[in-house]
């Protein structure tokens, strides 16, 4: 009986770690590798982010490319390593490696840079020194929150919960939500905290405005907006307030307007190119349309059931009879429209009330 269970144990964990992507592999052995580093000596403070060594004249800038591997607890690392395999199986088939990197990269680096300026800002306002040398930025608490906000992207209509009605697509408040309250009872430190604030924020303006994909660069879709973060009593204010910043960031050129490319060259057929759509995103909507369109054929069905009227036949054929000159006039038109390509590019500019970002 042991040794049965004990074989699959073993086959289930081989058949797991042959599953596991070559990132996620890798991801684990430095985060293992840092781990034993600890035994050795404190990481923290030459491989963590500390607000007052950003600054010269020290100027450790290497640590917001080390900190996210940083861990001092082994339940941690457990924790860090299943976040990675489980990541890389839900993003990786999506983005590709190169993709998946990038986001992992982007969202780790910017996360703690901008926790470790949160802090440098804080030490202007009140000039305590705790906040330059006291504070050890590190993990993956960053990632993490940037790993919801692309769930929430890709599958923010999967419920979890149905009993209290819990969707991925609050999955990032939720954390958020946590993480500020298990600060406040002293559970976490002010530096986990930074890192999900500021994973949160890096990870959507990057998916939302600058993730490079074959359809475009980022998602203007209005279910990833950033409104749609917060419940629906704060969801109108917030959404005011983020129509606002997107109209003075393109003002400023830092974000784009979302366009929508058409070609309508061939006339037998008309593709339609929308940015910013991943695969599961369309999948999704997708299954929506049809769901759309099978109630609205049934109901034509029981319409076309009511009616007991007999066609006419004679207007019938009178109808389907050829006209010769419309049919020249159909031949001209499609040649004409066939000996060139037109590419019309419409961009829809965000207003208050339309759009929200």
């Amino acid at each position: 009986m042991a040794n049965g269970l004990f074989v699959n144990v073993k086959m289930a964990t081989l058949n797991f770690v042959r599953e596991t992507s070559i990132t996620a592999k890798l991801g684990c052995v430095v985060l293992s590798l840092f781990y034993t580093l600890s035994f050795l000596f404190n990481p923290l403070k030459p491989l963590g982010i500390t607000p007052g060594n950003l600054i010269p004249p020290n100027f450790w800038i290497w640590t917001i490319f080390t900190h996210q591997f940083i861990e001092t607890n082994f339940i941690l690392l457990i924790v860090s390593c299943t976040i990675l395999i489980i990541s890389s199986r839900i993003l990786e088939p999506v983005w590709g490696m190169i993709g998946f990197l990038v986001f992992f990269g982007i969202t780790t680096v910017l996360s703690g840079l901008l926790a470790g300026a949160f802090y440098l800002v804080f030490y202007m306002l009140t000039f305590n020194i705790k906040y330059l040398f006291d504070v050890s930025i590190y993990g993956l608490a960053g990632y993490l929150a940037g790993f919801l906000v692309a769930v929430k992207q890709c599958r923010g209509d999967q419920m979890l919960v149905g009993s209290i009605g819990l969707y991925s697509k609050h999955l990032p408040l939720l954390y958020v939500g946590v993480s500020a309250l298990l600060k406040l009872i002293g559970v976490l430190s002010g530096g986990y905290l930074s890192l999900v604030v500021t994973g949160t924020l890096v990870s959507w303006v990057y998916l939302r405005f600058y993730q490079s994909h074959n359809r475009g660069r980022g998602d203007g879709a209005e279910s990833f907006s950033f409104k749609t973060f917060f419940p629906p009593p704060l969801d109108r204010a917030v959404g005011v307030v983020s129509d606002t910043t997107y109209n003075i960031l393109l003002k400023l050129k830092i974000c784009h307007k979302t366009s929508y490319r058409y070609d309508v060259g061939a006339p037998s057929k008309i593709t339609i190119t929308l940015s910013g759509v991943d695969a599961l995103d369309a999948e999704r909507r997708r299954n929506k349309a049809i769901k759309a369109l099978d109630e609205r054929l049934q109901k034509s069905q029981s319409t076309d059931g009511d009616s007991t009227e007999w066609p006419d036949l004679a207007g019938e054929e009178q109808k389907k009879a050829p006209n010769p000159r419309s049919v020249d006039d159909t031949v001209s038109t499609s040649s004409a429209a066939s000996s060139h390509s037109d590419i019309v590019r419409i961009d829809l500019e965000t207003s208050d009330g339309n759009t929200s970002h």
